[in-house]
């Protein structure tokens, strides 16, 4: 079923209804994005890490290898970015 046939099903502006989409698909993609990397900062709960700098002073302070949290780093740098690009265009999504 094509948007413009959803649309007139259930009364709505074509571009109304593109917008809400997006943004329902926005806010999926946004709670995926956070509950992932919730699991891998899970990993670290024993030491009290609740974010990838609270990681990066464990490593600094020697109390955990970055050999051995080299995959959960780039991993969360990269969820970390697709948080902040996914958020940004959050903002500029405007529902009129």
């Amino acid at each position: 079923m094509a948007l413009k046939e959803v649309a007139e099903e259930l009364g709505f502006d074509e571009k109304e209804l593109e917008k809400k989409a997006l943004r329902a698909f926005i806010i999926s993609e946004l709670r995926r994005v956070k509950a992932e990397k919730a699991c891998i900062l899970l990993r670290y709960k024993k030491y009290g890490v609740k974010s990838i700098s609270d990681l990066f002073k464990l490593i600094e302070k020697d109390i955990i290898s970055d050999v051995d949290v080299h995959d959960d780093l780039i991993k969360l740098d990269y969820l970390e970015h697709v948080e902040k690009k996914l958020i940004d265009l959050l903002k500029n999504l405007k529902l009129e």
